[in-house]
């Protein structure tokens, strides 16, 4: 069955979706990848695995393992693996084939279109550094958007975005939390604004109250906090060692959320502000936010996987996409269309040091050695 891809590759997590064709029609992004584990693996052989196995071999080789690759393209100090120097954005590269060979295993067949999500302030110097080092990895042709706007066409397809209109997105991640105005032109939302914080440490905070008050092992009470957090979503009260309810949680988390959501303050004439990333599942993230903002304000029904839906629904051919999609490259080609630049920000092209580089050139099938992924998300223990 035809099918389109969207990457959204995270500082902690790796998701994917998929809009597979029916008929005449496109069907809705499936999220087919929703935690896979952003951390690479590179054996003595350049043989690269990603995510639970990764891990677990980075447990015995850390230092032929890598973190938060995407954020440091274009950064000039490369990564040491082994033996081996390696720039960002061909590990970042390499990670975005290697889930595709996954995900084309599992359906049967390679994606007809790919499109990877990247923060956004890039200008057009890193989007270039990645095209290339996606191409040289064996996916020509990928488009490249940013997260806020990924986020942003899967939310078109639930309401209509007036022309002119302003929409704020932010993100809130893992490592990284993205707040970034978007206006909403003719067929493109043009990323008028953005910034770019570290995300609050919310784990940590709610391991140390825990610990203070019941006692327990640090490591594994890290391991549950970081649960809790997410069980607190919904739930209105928990055992953590001990009774431990929702509005402790926010009264503890209150001033870290209050400190991430004021960027949105700096934005006038909002028509909406819509909330992506797992924190925004928090309800008080919500709650703090329509106090910052005099517009409506909208949270994802799966804010975790809003960029990976978003960046599936762009990859469809424009000629089938329907009429309120803002695609941002109206073509594939073995050398891609260029993103318009009035898009984004200006980037001045940083100096580049005089280090010789490995190049990370395994074979397609390299990316997943010697075995069918049995499940989408084998992968996501």
């Amino acid at each position: 069955m035809r099918y389109v891809l969207g990457i959204d590759i995270g500082t902690t997590r790796i998701k994917a979706a998929v809009c597979r064709r029916a008929g005449e029609f496109w069907g809705e992004p499936e999220v087919v990848t929703r935690s896979l584990e952003s951390v690479l693996h590179v054996a003595h052989d350049t043989t690269v695995q990603v995510g639970a196995e990764a891990r677990r071999r980075a447990a015995v080789e850390p230092e032929r393992a890598a973190r938060g690759f995407l954020r440091r393209v274009g950064d000039d100090v490369p990564f040491l693996l082994g033996d081996e120097l390696y720039r960002a954005e061909s590990l970042t590269a390499v990670v975005a084939g290697w889930v595709a060979d996954q995900i084309a295993d599992a359906e049967g067949g390679d994606a007809e279109r790919i499109a990877v999500t990247h923060p956004p302030g890039w200008g057009a110097y890193r989007r270039r550094l990645l095209h290339e080092a996606l191409q040289e990895a064996g996916l020509p042709g990928a488009l490249l958007l940013p997260t806020p706007v990924a986020a942003a066409e899967n939310h078109l397809v639930r309401e209509r975005v007036e022309p002119g209109s302003v929409l704020a997105v932010c993100r809130l991640g893992g490592e990284y939390v993205d707040t970034a105005a978007l206006r909403r032109a003719s067929r493109a939302f043009e990323v008028v604004s953005h910034h770019e914080q570290s995300a609050p440490a919310l784990d940590d905070a709610l391991t140390e109250h825990v610990l203070s008050r019941f006692g327990g092992e640090l490591g594994e009470l890290r391991f549950a906090c970081h649960e809790a957090r997410e069980m607190l979503s919904t739930e209105t009260e928990i055992d953590l060692g001990g009774r431990f309810t929702r509005s402790e949680f926010e009264r503890l988390i209150r001033p870290l959320l209050m400190h991430t959501l004021a960027p949105l303050r700096r934005y006038e004439g909002l028509s909406s502000v819509l909330l992506v990333g797992g924190s925004a599942r928090i309800p008080l993230v919500e709650a703090l936010t329509r106090k910052l903002v005099d517009c409506r304000v909208v949270v994802d029904p799966d804010p975790a996987t809003a960029a990976c839906r978003g960046a599936a629904l762009t990859a469809r051919p424009p000629a089938e996409a329907p009429p309120e999609s803002t695609m941002l490259v109206p073509r594939v080609s073995a050398e891609p269309a260029p993103m318009p630049d009035e898009v984004y920000d200006a980037e001045p092209v940083p100096p580049r040091p005089p280090i010789e580089l490995t190049p990370l050139e395994p074979p397609r099938r390299r990316f997943a050695p010697g075995r069918r992924s049995g499940s989408r998300d084998e992968d996501d223990e």
